[in-house]
Parts: structure tokens; sequence; C-alpha cells
């Protein structure tokens, strides 16, 4: 497992000199982490939650192993922490099902949803219960940057780009806000239960994170980027994961937008009226195995940029795939480009 760097402890002064967590806080955490088949990942996040400079008695972990077969089970079995930690485990059902099926275990005010790939900073935890006594009734998103040695292949380098774009603004007023990434968030435990937890029919990657931000939203909860919530994520995106994770986000989107009334273009975030996603929606409209035949050799490309280690030729085969299958998505889930620009209506 790669050696992830952390920030250096300090001092109770010193983070309250540089604004950091009060050491008093009177709130406690429930951290619900989702896992399939993520043993080592898990373990690592696990460890890492183990170091911690909030009190132990200050958080709990409910682990939800949603039908793992890679031994996680045995592993929690025999995994000591110095905090309180629960598992279970269920027949898979999706990572919102899980998330769901942590929370309701939860047994403290704020909950932090994280993923089983995440090595978190020292002061994460410290840092979500202070943002929450501090501001109230708020959402919480963290940072995530990719892990050292997480970023060398072109589809890594475009999913932290994407993400670091995203996230710095999601506190400001926007039509499709927040477009939440919730591999590392909290929230009071009320409001999940107000807006009745993540729809668990979005099973296929992307949307289930947006559409929770866009109902927490609408309930007029203020949302906050806190970069000192910091954790590292061990994500390694493979060239087949590039196309599948484009194509559902597609997918998603369409579906986003009839659920919300919000516009295709608002959610993709940006015009879909340009001339080559009108070559894309036509092929992929016509001949949806030639294009994915083609989708398979463009990543070839992908591949070879790889190969130089040229940054920004990887940035460009990586977003020309990405697109590509991301306007399949939309195709197959019946978006046409340049059609009307909003939705019929919620559906």
């Amino acid at each position: 497992m790669q050696r992830v760097k952390s920030r250096r402890t300090r001092s109770s002064k010193q983070l309250e000199e540089d604004g950091g967590p009060a050491p008093d806080t009177k709130l406690k955490a429930s951290i619900c982490i989702p896992s399939y088949n993520r043993k080592e990942l898990l373990l690592a996040t696990l460890r890492s939650l183990n170091q911690q400079s909030a009190p132990p008695d200050t958080y709990e972990v409910i682990v939800a192993d949603d039908g793992s077969s890679d031994g996680t089970v045995e592993a929690l079995a025999d995994l000591r922490t110095r905090y309180r930690l629960r598992w279970f485990t269920q027949p898979n059902a999706g990572p919102a099902a899980a998330s769901n099926a942590a929370a309701e275990m939860a047994e403290n005010e704020v909950l932090i949803f994280l993923d089983a790939d995440q090595v978190c900073s020292l002061e994460m935890v410290a840092v979500h219960l202070e943002t929450h006594e501090r501001e109230g009734n708020v959402f919480v998103q963290g940072l995530y940057p990719l892990a050292e040695g997480y970023r060398s292949r072109a589809a890594s380098l475009l999913y932290e780009r994407e993400l670091l774009s995203a996230l710095e603004p999601i506190d400001r007023p926007h039509p499709a806000s927040p477009h939440m990434w919730s591999a590392q968030v909290s929230v009071r435990r009320s409001v999940w239960k107000e807006v009745g937890g993540f729809d668990s029919s979005f099973r296929e990657y992307g949307g289930e994170d947006t559409d929770f931000g866009l109902r927490v939203a609408a309930m007029g909860i203020r949302f906050l980027f806190d970069p000192r919530a910091l954790s590292y994520h061990l994500h390694d995106v493979s060239y087949g994961s590039l196309r599948k994770q484009a194509y559902h986000e597609g997918c998603s989107i369409v579906r986003l937008s009839k659920k919300h009334g919000l516009s295709v273009e608002t959610l993709f975030g940006g015009e879909l009226d340009k001339r080559v996603d009108r070559l894309f929606e036509s092929g992929w409209n016509g001949a949806p195995r030639a294009m994915d035949a083609i989708g398979h050799a463009l990543s070839w490309g992908v591949m070879a940029a790889d190969a130089v280690r040229a940054r920004p030729l990887q940035l460009l085969a990586a977003r020309l795939v990405h697109r590509w299958y991301k306007v399949g998505g939309l195709v197959a889930a019946g978006y046409r480009p340049g059609t009307a620009k909003s939705p019929p209506g919620p559906a």
C-alpha cells in the first residue's frame, strides 16, 4: 500500500490560532463508510481514523459491507481500534443504500460520509465537528486530492482536475449547486433523515451525491467547502473506468434533469449544441456499437499519452474519451443535444 503523507499534528493552541478545530467541541460524529470488495483500501482508511487529533470518544465509525467477497468481514472482525467501530454486512445494493444503512445505525449528531479509499489527515474529524459547532446547521464538503503515487495516468489527472474545480465554488449560488462529491462530506443526522437519505435507486457511478445535495440545498441548508477537512484519495482510474464512469455520468445527468427540473446543460456544466456534440450524438444514436468500438480505439491514444507523460496531451486525450462516452450516456438516457433546453418537468 502506498504510504501517504499527512499533515503534522498541531497543538490545540496552534489550531486555535490558525482557525483550526477547537478542542472543546460538544458535538460528536458518526462516520459512515460503505464498502464493497475494498478490503485493503478500507483498512488503510480505518487505520488513518485511528490517528485522529479528535478524542476517540467524540466519534464512532460504522462500516456497511455491501456484500463483499474479498475477506472484508474477516478483516473487520480482527481489527482493533481506539475508537468505537461497528460493522455489518448486507446483500449488495449499491453505495447509496449502504450509506443509508450505516446512517440508520448512527447514534451521534453529525454524520460524516466517507468513502472506503480515503486516508484521513490528522485533523479531518476535528475540522468537521468544529465547523458544525461554529456554523450551526450546515453541510460541510471536505477536500480529498489524489494521494501520492496516484497521479500518473491521464484519467486520474482529469478526475482530480474536475474534482478540484468543482469543490472550490460549492458554497456559491449556482443553478445546479451543489455538485457535491460525497467521498468526504458531513451533515446533521436530522437533515439526512428529513430529506430521506440518499436515493438508493442510483446504483451506477454518479448521480446519488448530486441528487442528495440538491435536496439538502432545497431545504435552505448552507453549504461550506472546508479544505482543512483533508483526506487523500487512493483512487487509480483505469482506462475502462474512464469510459464506463463517463457513460454512467451522462445517464445520471438526464435522470437528475427530469427529477429536479434542471436543464441537462446546467447539470452538464456547459452548452451541448457544439458541432462536436451533435456529431457524437448522431453517432451514438445511429450506431452505438461502432461508437463504443471507436471509443476503445481512442483509449489507445490515452495510453500513448500516458507512455510519454506529456501532461497537456494526457489531459486532452482523457477529455476526448470522457466527453465521447458522457454524450453517449446522455443519448442512451433519451437526451438529444440541440433539443429543448429544459426537461418536461420533474418526474
